[in-house]
């Protein structure tokens, strides 16, 4: 599966803050691996949804949602909550197929690339950033 974790505030940004786009610090991942915050500066992209959102402790909103277009980044922008996204090519989510992460520090984040299924259950309030975009 698509998906990469980390925190923004520990990505080696260059001293320029940005985290996501063309610049060669975005290219590849901590093992070398193509990152999917790296978009070519002349790559297009058709899409921008951006979501801010509240989450209280046990909300329900997190059923399991349709599989993913494009490439989507949850960020944990509140200084404290616990929010676990759970991510599987099954929509079933097969314990043997599902993957968990778990939003905990300001600044973590996951982004997930197309095709993914996934729910989210909020442990601790917080409030959480999503972007989507969809590369041509």
């Amino acid at each position: 599966m698509d998906i990469e974790f980390g925190n923004v505030g520990e990505l080696n940004t260059k001293h320029t803050g940005w985290f996501i786009g063309f610049s060669d610090w975005t290219r590849t991942n901590a093992v070398g691996t193509p990152n999917l915050r790296y978009m070519a500066q002349d790559a297009l992209a058709r899409t921008l949804h951006a979501k801010w959102m509240l989450h209280p402790a046990g909300d329900d909103r997190g059923i399991a949602k349709p599989p993913s277009e494009g490439r989507t980044i949850s960020i944990l922008v509140s200084e404290s909550g616990r929010f676990q996204l759970e991510f599987s090519l099954d929509e079933q989510f097969a314990e043997a197929q599902t993957r968990r992460y778990t939003l905990q520090r300001h600044g973590d984040f996951i982004i997930w690339g197309e095709n993914i299924y996934h729910r989210w259950f909020v442990e601790q309030a917080c409030t959480i950033l999503t972007l989507r975009w969809v590369p041509v």
